[in-house]
């Protein structure tokens, strides 16, 4: 490591979703605003003869899947692992802001890897890493450690002779005076989907002053004219621009029915699509995510676009999105975009629905006229309002509801497509073999209806499942529905990559553990299906002895399957094929659970079975090397599954607590434990 001051710092990003992309946007911007010299990329294009030319680096990378870096960090991680010697990078340093979630169980994992292999070929961390929680809000780290950033980053990095500009303008950039007024309600417009926001309107009377503000977002893109005559379209009929981790394909849904009675608390569907025209590209496995390209909803984008005085001709207008000057570089999901409609760019292009980033809020104060309205803005994005700003957050407002909320604010529409996040697509788990149908792809989804938490009570609705609803024909019977094909409804679709597939062993006679609530069972559903043709095929061989039942027995390692709904009646999904596969030994146990019927003393949850089956569990594991699958939700069942695997090998194996972790850490690197989870 030299003692010279670098003359640059470039801020390297690896982001899923753009939440990491646009944290290390504005910290490049603020870096250039402190008069040091800096640049933004994306990780996979540092490549070793790049690496090696840095002197400071600051990453700010996300973790997707279980512990997986992000798709824009494998070419650069492959490469990173390639480097053996200790003393590639002496030359080096760096600091890390990690994303995560605590609800998973290798949280800011990518991160974590990072900063050990850094390490490991010589580098050195100039600053502490920070490891952000978005369970509990990712700006309880994210902001204090930017603010803490600075002064560390002079100690190895040189800048201009000016001062700070970012001093220069600290009133209207980290604190603001605020002046005592009366407060006048605003007429607003009723718009479609659009609900008011609960704000303490009252917090602005006792402060005098806004300290913690953020940066106000640079400006990157500008909408121009397109020399396109109309829209690009691909086959699959969504917008040519759209960037997904993978090759789109379009199925047709070719049937639909109920999983769940009338009076469930949930409404699931069984979908069926047909893939006949693309099964020769689309190679996939039981249990494979596969992503649908949908769009936002339409009564919601047509909602913003009336609030921002957009008309449909101006919203049909053939545009192109450009970098603001030759030196600007546009966010990813903005690259590239040329022959777009404003309202395709609102449809596929941004996220409508998630919380605002507090420069998010800070942008749209700039633009918001009434003197009020302005006021609560910043204090929304101010130190000051913090608890304001988690109310916010338990309100799960949508671009509208904000819009709606504040109607004095008309922020141009560059400055909202640049700054909203970009939209994601939705991933769902594959639920039947290619052995058994060829040409289909099915999956399981609740329709996504919630509201949001006491006092508020907004109905609140998902993005792609009632869109999905819709196309099957709001289906009400638990018959197979299998729709005309003259009437089948396109799907954009891609299969997942992944770095841990969640596929079966290729080894039959693995046995396998399954533990999948709710439609966390839909893989296990393909996974037998798949097992069950694997026996028929070895069947048909004419290779068996005089005893075929124990035979194949002999072949194919036991299955064990662990389910758990609310009411064995209502919501026990996929219930007549799990039990014809228990009936026909396919499944060695099926092992179901009831939380709204369990009596006192039974089995509520599906760790508690795994409780009450520990000892086999434990010799699956131990002496059998099994593998074990859990699919579902992360946040509380994930973790009492995890919870119920440590205390197993704590009675049954003998070991501490810290051993049973261990334990478990190994068998998961061992590629014997997979989750496939969501928050």
């Amino acid at each position: 490591m030299t003692n010279e001051l670098s003359d640059k710092v470039t801020v390297v990003f690896a982001s899923q979703t753009g939440n990491a992309e646009s944290i290390a946007r504005n910290i490049c911007d603020e870096a250039i605003a402190r008069n040091f010299s800096s640049k933004c990329m994306v990780a996979d294009d540092l490549d070793k003869a790049a690496l090696e030319a840095e002197n400071v680096l600051i990453f700010v990378v996300s973790t997707t899947g279980d512990g997986d870096p992000p798709d824009n960090c494998i070419k650069f991680w492959r490469q990173l692992r390639k480097m053996k010697s200790d003393n590639i990078l002496p030359h080096v340093q760096y600091a890390i802001l990690g994303l995560g979630d605590t609800n998973y169980d290798n949280f800011c994992n990518t991160a974590k890897r990072l900063d050990r292999k850094f390490q490991e070929v010589g580098a050195t961390p100039f600053y502490p890493r920070g490891l952000a929680d978005d369970a509990t809000g990712l700006e309880e780290i994210v902001d204090p450690w930017i603010e803490g950033l600075w002064d560390a980053l002079a100690k190895v990095c040189s800048r201009g002779g000016q001062t700070d500009r970012v001093d220069e303008i600290a009133n209207t950039m980290d604190s603001i005076k605020v002046e005592s007024h009366g407060l006048t309600a605003a007429e607003t417009e009723e718009l479609q989907s659009g609900h008011k926001i609960m704000i303490n309107e009252g917090a602005l009377a006792n402060l005098s002053q806004l300290t913690g503000l953020p940066r106000i977002p640079n400006s990157v893109c500008k909408i121009a004219d397109s020399a396109k005559a109309e829209a690009v379209k691909t086959e699959h009929g969504i917008p040519g621009y759209i960037k997904v981790p993978g090759s789109v394909f379009t199925g047709k849904i070719k049937g639909a029915r109920m999983l769940t009675s009338p009076d469930a608390i949930k409404r699931t569907i069984h979908l069926s699509v047909d893939i006949s025209e693309c099964s020769n590209e689309l190679e996939y496995a039981a249990g494979d995510a596969f992503g649908i390209v949908c769009p936002n909803n339409e009564l919601l984008v047509n909602g913003i676009l009336q609030r921002l005085g957009v008309s449909e001709e101006e919203s049909n207008q053939i545009v192109d999105i450009e970098p603001l000057t030759e030196s600007t570089t546009l966010p990813t999901h903005l690259q590239g975009i040329q022959g777009a409609t404003i309202a395709d760019i609102f449809r596929y292009v941004t996220d409508l629905t998630s919380l605002p980033k507090k420069g998010f809020l800070r942008m749209l104060a700039e633009h918001t006229s009434d003197e009020t309205e302005k006021k609560l803005l910043l204090l929304l994005s101010s130190k000051q309002g913090a608890s304001d700003f988690n109310s916010l957050k338990e309100q799960m407002p949508t671009l509208l509801d904000i819009l709606s909320t504040f109607p004095s604010c008309k922020p141009p529409l560059a400055r909202l497509i640049e700054n909203l996040p970009p939209h994601q697509p939705r991933y769902y788990s594959v639920s039947n073999s290619p052995l058994k149908h060829p040409k289909l792809l099915n999956f399981a989804f609740n329709i996504v209806k919630y509201s949001s938490p006491e006092p508020f009570n907004v109905p609140k609705v998902g993005v792609c499942t009632p869109w999905l609803d819709d196309l099957s024909g709001l289906v009400q019977t638990k018959e197979d529905n299998e729709i005309q094909p003259s009437m089948r409804a396109s799907i954009p679709l891609f299969l997942k990559k992944s770095q841990t597939p969640f596929v079966l062993p290729s080894n039959t006679n693995t046995p396998i553990i399954m533990v999948g609530p709710g439609t966390g069972v839909a893989p296990f559903v393909g996974f037998c299906q798949h097992r069950d043709e694997q026996r028929k095929i070895k069947a048909r061989m004419g290779t068996l002895g005089r005893n075929p039942s124990l035979d194949i027995e002999n072949c194919f390692g036991e299955m064990w399957l662990f389910y758990g709904c609310r009411h064995k009646e209502r919501d026990y999904l996929y219930r007549k094929e799990l039990e014809d596969l228990k009936t026909r030994g396919v499944l060695k146990e099926l092992v179901v659970c009831f939380s709204r019927e369990a009596e006192d003393g039974e089995p509520k949850y599906v760790q508690d079975n795994l409780r009450k089956y520990g000892e086999e569990i434990y010799k699956l594991m131990a002496e059998k090397n099994a593998y074990f699958y859990l699919c579902g939700d992360a946040k509380n069942m994930a973790k009492g599954v995890n919870e119920a695997l440590t205390d197993i090998l704590c009675e049954y194996g003998g070991l501490a607590k810290m051993e049973a972790i261990g334990k478990l850490g190994e068998w998961t690197a061992e590629g014997r434990i997979f989750r496939d989870l969501w928050a």
